[in-house]
């Protein structure tokens, strides 16, 4: 012990400095083991999964059969600590990329993409780039540097992105797709047909406010794609799309896109059908003019002409004519210097687009349409088109014909005109027409931008007449289009409280319920029925459960069209319907208000019968009479005489306030029925 005691004093001065030498190198092992060793340990040690959430779809599949990618061992560089908002729980292995890609929501939530640690598209970095549409980056397949970090308005048009799509990414090169507010509207087949060279199996499934992301490559095949895709459903948005995680990559075997290439001929390579003197014209051309003859075609069995200084460049098998546009370009030395044939029916316009793009000044250009050229001519097509000179390419439709000869740099004369009014648009009612059909002309064009709005009360005097607040049923039937032309004469009654509206629908159909929604009315689903009456008795009673607290309502049966004064009439004969408790319903369709008979619009009656449609009713007169003898009393139409156990009393006008759509004769007692409804009518209408 004593010479255990001198060694450490001669080999470290005293027994304080031996143990201040032992914790020293304590401290040193240990931060060499939890340090250093654990940064060899991220790279070689740790594991990469594979998982699915929600509708997010991840692949891992490695194959042989690709480009000219990374080798399957190679380790990725990356950083050691990731950007802020890009961590993930998952750790990466030396041979997987780190990704994190988040999409907008409504229209102050913006994406995010985060890519092998980086944060690439964000709103708080500098000279970000986001906006609403498709937000991208391109992430080179071979070194994975950023290529292109870019946002296109895919709610206004295609083209660019399209573009982009085509031509400015490689085979193997990575997309990454972020959605923001609105990407879907102006997105045609061309751009998510492509999407799905890219790996996408969901794009086609987006629609009008989801939200939606996705990881692809370029000439993988549908279905390998990390992606999610988040239904809107009855929100104004789509909740946020969200992938993250580790990939390895290729993520499935790579195929070369095939891009159909641009039929453009040269000169030296422009071939020369029959020759014309001076192309068939009677006049001579001056020193300066040239000769030029088009024809269209006259059906799609014919074929297009174009004849340049008397030679038919284009005709029948001559420099690739065909459906679509024929062009062709003549120098200021009157050569034909190039043709081009671009079937717009059948492939998008970006071959166009570039054509005519990259014409030289003062080229003179002469184009003719063969068969059907508008299918997918764009919007940027038209605008070139606009800008060599033509005032009517914005007015070609399906199989129109249409010739131009223009020049590039033309400039026309302006005249000075009233600035038209800024355009409108209805997107809620544009997202529901592009969801269903069958609402005539509620959909067309000239309609489809027109708001929904409610008119204010004209009458002054009747601003607190109860009325305005009293609750109002519509019982909807099977007819979606019968249901919106009864909504839109709601919705025109003056003083009409939309809060007050409940439109009942059976749970089987679930498409009138965005068409209420879209009018701004409330949707009640009720229980499946087998008849509209046993509909018509749940309805009612749902409806005195909702509003148990007011003693009327107002009920409006399927296929109805109120007049203008609807309510206006029931408002002034609210004060009679309260004083005189005897009256149990004022009811709105009289069943003797003819065409051939003079009616007046100001006679009230006093009737014994209830006819029913669209009808004031008290709540002591239902709870008496129909609500637990519903099945007795009201079983039938009311048009078959409903029977009351006592004696009522209602009123009727003289001439009706509802007008009930013609009957289509899949019904008993047709004749009956037919004679009552389809016969001309007296209506306030």
């Amino acid at each position: 012990m004593r010479k255990f005691k001198r060694v450490i004093h001669k080999q470290f001065g005293g027994v304080g400095n031996f143990f201040a030498m032992i914790i020293l190198v304590s401290i040193t092992v240990i931060f060499i083991n939890t340090y250093v060793l654990s940064k060899r340990n991220l790279s070689d040690n740790l594991s990469d999964k594979n998982f699915r959430t929600g509708e997010q779809i991840y692949n891992q599949n490695q194959t042989d059969e690709y480009l000219s990618l990374p080798q399957e061992n190679k380790q990725i560089k990356r950083l050691l600590v990731p950007d802020a908002g890009c961590e993930i729980d998952e750790t990466c292995s030396h041979d997987s990329i780190p990704y994190k890609v988040i999409s907008g929501t409504g229209t102050d939530k913006y994406p995010m993409i985060c890519f092998n640690n980086k944060l690439l598209v964000h709103k708080n970095l500098k000279d970000s780039k986001i906006s609403r549409g498709s937000n991208i980056v391109v992430i080179d397949g071979k070194t994975y540097d950023v290529k292109l970090v870019e946002t296109f308005d895919t709610y206004l048009e295609e083209n660019f992105f399209l573009r982009t799509l085509k031509l400015k990414i490689n085979d193997g090169d990575i997309l990454i797709l972020a959605s923001f507010d609105e990407m879907t509207y102006g997105l045609r087949d061309a751009s998510l047909s492509l999407l799905e060279n890219y790996g996408s199996q969901s794009i086609k499934k987006v629609k009008y406010r989801d939200s939606f992301v996705m990881i692809g490559q370029k000439g993988l095949a549908r279905g390998k794609a990390i992606e999610m895709h988040q239904s809107k459903g009855k929100r104004d948005f789509g909740s946020a799309a969200d992938v993250r995680g580790c990939a390895k990559f290729p993520l499935g075997q790579i195929t070369p896109v095939v891009i159909p290439s641009m039929e453009v001929n040269k000169e030296g390579k422009i071939a020369v059908g029959k020759t014309v003197e001076n192309c068939g014209l009677v006049e001579t051309c001056k020193e300066n003019e040239f000769a030029v003859h088009v024809y269209t075609g006259k059906d799609n069995n014919d074929e297009p002409k174009i004849c340049v200084d008397g030679k038919y460049v284009i005709s029948k098998g001559i420099n690739d004519a065909g459906r679509g546009l024929n062009v062709v370009v003549v120098s200021n030395g009157k050569e034909v210097i190039r043709t081009g044939h671009f079937d717009t029916w059948k492939d998008d316009s970006t071959n166009l687009e570039i054509f005519l793009e990259n014409l030289e000044d003062n080229v003179i250009i002469i184009v003719v349409t063969f068969d059907e050229a508008s299918q997918k001519l764009s919007q940027h097509s038209k605008t070139l088109f606009f800008d060599l000179g033509s005032a009517t390419i914005q007015n070609l439709k399906y199989r129109d014909v249409w010739v131009l000869v223009g020049q590039k740099g033309i400039k026309v004369k302006g005249v000075p005109i009233r600035p038209d009014p800024l355009p409108y648009r209805n997107d809620r009612r544009r997202d529901f027409c592009s969801r269903y059909d069958g609402y005539g002309d509620f959909c067309s064009d000239t309609n489809i931008d027109k708001n929904l709005f409610t008119i204010p009360l004209i009458n002054k005097t009747l601003e607190d007449n109860p009325i305005y607040s009293t609750p109002i049923l519509v019982i909807a039937g099977i007819s979606h289009n019968s249901l919106r032309m009864c909504l839109e004469t709601l919705l025109m009654q003056p003083g009409i409280n939309t809060d007050n509206v409940v439109v009942a629908v059976d749970e089987k159909f679930a498409e009138p319920l965005a068409l209420i929604d879209l009018f701004g009315f409330r949707g009640e689903k009720t229980s499946s029925s087998s008849t509209y009456m046993e509909h018509y008795e749940k309805t009612l009673k749902r409806m005195w459960e909702i509003y148990s607290n007011k003693d009327k309502i107002i009920v409006i049966e399927e296929d109805l069209i109120l007049s203008p004064d609807f309510l206006y009439t029931l408002a002034l004969l609210s004060e009679t319907f309260r004083k005189d408790e005897t009256i149990d319903a004022i009811q709105m369709w009289n069943p003797n208000s003819y065409d051939i008979i003079n009616g007046s619009i100001e006679l009230i009656y006093r009737v014994d019968q209830f006819y029913g449609l669209g009808y004031l009713l008290r709540r002591s007169f239902y709870e008496k009479n129909m609500k637990d003898t519903f099945k007795d009393c009201c079983s039938k139409r009311v048009w078959e005489k409903w029977t009351f156990s006592d004696t009522s009393s209602f009123l009727m006008p003289d001439v009706s306030r509802v007008y009930r759509r013609p009957i289509d004769g899949n019904r008993v007692n047709t004749k009956y029925v037919e004679t009552l409804f389809n016969r001309k009518r007296k209506t306030s209408l």
